[in-house]
């Protein structure tokens, strides 16, 4: 495939090449993005397709240390480029993209490559100590929040997002109505 058409990450110096997302998964991210963004208000930063450097260095201490970022940014060893994530600590944005731990990150499923975000994806997420997962299935229309307790996710809950409002484990009352995402029907061949 082109260049163009595909999204790089890395993990432990080995790339994953996803495609440019289909119209279920950019309204889905669209529609998280945004409904997350009303909710924190401009308390924490939200971002969308953003990179993240991975680490469970300070975003502080590894800013004073040009060497040490370079190192991170180059090393290649968990830049990962989550749909969505919630960023509390303004100190973990970069020129780059963000540094660190986001406090909650929304991967949503394509049907080409699940497996990078509930496997791959889960497990980095898991091993740096991301609080909240979120996967979001247009394929079935469910999202599942897993939090994390001593250091291993747990599904904390299973939500038809038809019918069900989304209940985060970390924030309290955070509940997303996203009831009125329009998606299309997944009957159409892959052309």
């Amino acid at each position: 495939m082109e260049d163009n058409l595909m999204k790089e990450e890395w993990i432990d110096g080995v790339v994953m090449m996803s495609p440019r997302p289909q119209y279920n998964h950019v309204e889905m991210e669209g529609s998280l993005y945004s409904k997350l963004k009303d909710y924190f208000g401009g308390k924490c930063k939200i971002a969308m397709e953003a990179a993240l450097f991975l680490t469970k260095e300070t975003p502080v201490e590894l800013k004073k240390d040009l060497n040490k970022l370079r190192d991170l940014v180059r090393g290649k060893g968990a830049e990962l480029v989550p749909d969505v994530a919630v960023y509390c600590d303004k100190e973990q944005i970069f020129k780059r993209g963000f540094l660190g731990v986001p406090q909650l990150i929304v991967e949503v499923l394509s049907p080409g490559n699940a497996e990078d975000d509930t496997i791959k994806k889960k497990e980095v997420y898991e091993k740096f100590g991301v609080p909240e997962y979120w996967i979001a299935s247009p394929m079935s229309r469910k999202i599942y929040v897993y939090n994390l307790e001593n250091d291993i996710y747990k599904l904390k809950g299973e939500y038809n997002f038809k019918d069900e409002l989304i209940h985060s484990a970390r924030f309290e009352d955070l509940k997303l109505d996203i009831k009125d995402i329009e998606l299309l029907d997944e009957d159409e061949e892959d052309i």
